[in-house]
């Protein structure tokens, strides 16, 4: 995968400023298209990942070929591009980029790139998920094709440079995606129903909203042991499969017990397979890519059943997700921070970040060693979730 990944590296920053009419214009040019092919598209600010990896795995047990297309990535390119319970070889990747006009690709964003892989990468798949990068109108997964679904997740306060400073503005630019038929998932933020509703109307869209969970993808996800919101998303991707069924697009009778469907299907799901959500490396180690005080509420919710005692947080944090806000939420399960150095332009200064311990009374120092009988919280970016979990795999982390 060396031609690609020199490419990518020339590309610089993962998102260009948009310009809505660039990747569909090189889409012609590349004379690419996702034919009859069964689209989703995953919009939202947290559990994006989450809500399609569950629905590609429900698909594939329905006996569809399923890709996923996911970012950001932690350790591989190959992570972004999933089929049928795989991440996709390295060699795969490296044959569908140099299947392309590299010309043209001059001309893309380094995340137009990538989705333009998705078309080939996933020729072969009956329904393709796109979880989209950011915002949402503006974003190329939702430029370059035509979904037959969206799915939205939480959203939340995220990537104010680019879609707004309010709530209000970065929700309408994900909702303003909506495809014909849509389901809205969980919100924190009681006004982005009514945004939602709004925008549904003005397209003529169908909208479902998720009011309630059910009790067997309560029960489902406590058993596996998995983090208590994942619940929003797995009821999110159920909502999916429903909504596809009653548009004919997939095989599955809807006229059915929805507790007895689900249970039946819930039995025989393959595990979640994706890395960095509240993901238990070891006894005493997890990891979550949190970076917002959305997810950190949702993870602190969860960790507060999940253990009754402080945790060392191991962390950094990009200067622009108000880590402030973020450790805030999180002290009451902090012992300690340990700072974990990552080299990023986009991290925010070491003295910065020590004048915000300091201010919130937060015990800290930097980070050398794990010890065994201590507890560990992995988190504050994809960056340092990728760095920890790189050096833990070539041991340059070792437990004293």
């Amino acid at each position: 995968m060396h031609k690609l990944k020199h490419f990518l590296e020339q590309k610089g920053a993962e998102y260009a400023p948009f310009d809505p009419k660039r990747a569909p214009r090189l889409l012609k040019q590349l004379k690419l298209s996702f034919g009859d092919k069964i689209i989703v598209q995953i919009i939202g600010t947290n559990g994006k990942g989450s809500t399609g990896r569950f629905l590609a795995l429900i698909l594939k047990n329905l006996g569809l070929k399923v890709g996923h297309f996911t970012s950001p990535h932690l350790l591989s390119l190959c992570e972004r591009f999933w089929v049928n319970g795989e991440n996709v070889a390295e060699s795969v990747l490296e044959s569908a980029f140099t299947s392309l006009d590299i010309e043209v690709l001059k001309g893309a964003s380094y995340f137009e790139v990538l989705t333009f892989l998705g078309f080939k990468v996933f020729s072969n798949c009956e329904v393709v998920i796109l979880e989209a990068g950011l915002g949402g109108e503006y974003d190329s997964t939702t430029t370059c094709s035509v979904p037959n679904l969206t799915l939205f997740t939480n959203i939340g306060i995220d990537h104010e440079e680019f879609l707004g400073k309010s709530i209000k503005e970065i929700a309408t630019t994900k909702l303003n995606a909506m495809a014909k038929v849509a389901v809205l998932g969980v919100q924190r933020e009681k006004s982005i129903a009514s945004i939602a509703e709004k925008i549904a109307k003005e397209k003529n869209a169908k909208l479902v909203q998720i009011k309630e969970i059910s009790q067997v993808i309560l029960e489902y996800i406590k058993t596996h042991n998995y983090p208590s919101y994942q619940a929003q998303n797995l009821a999110l991707a159920w909502a999916g499969l429903i909504a596809l069924s009653e548009t004919k697009r997939i095989p599955y009778n809807t006229d059915f017990n929805l507790d007895s469907a689900l249970k039946s299907l819930l039995a025989t799901l393959s595990p979640f397979d994706l890395q960095g959500r509240f993901q238990i490396l070891t006894p005493n180690i997890c990891l979550d890519v949190l970076h917002n005080t959305d997810s950190a509420m949702a993870l602190l919710e969860h960790y507060v059943t999940f253990s009754k005692n402080k945790t060392i947080l191991i962390y950094n944090s990009y200067s622009d997700k108000n880590p402030k806000a973020i450790l805030s939420l999180l002290k009451p399960i902090i012992a300690r921070v340990e700072i974990f150095v990552v080299e990023n332009p986009r991290m925010i200064k070491k003295s910065i970040l020590e004048q915000i311990l300091q201010e919130l009374a937060i015990p800290y120092c930097d980070f050398v060693a794990l010890k065994k009988e201590s507890q560990y919280l992995v988190c504050g970016s994809f960056s340092v979730v990728a760095k920890f979990l790189k050096d833990f795999e070539e041991k340059r982390i070792m437990e004293e």
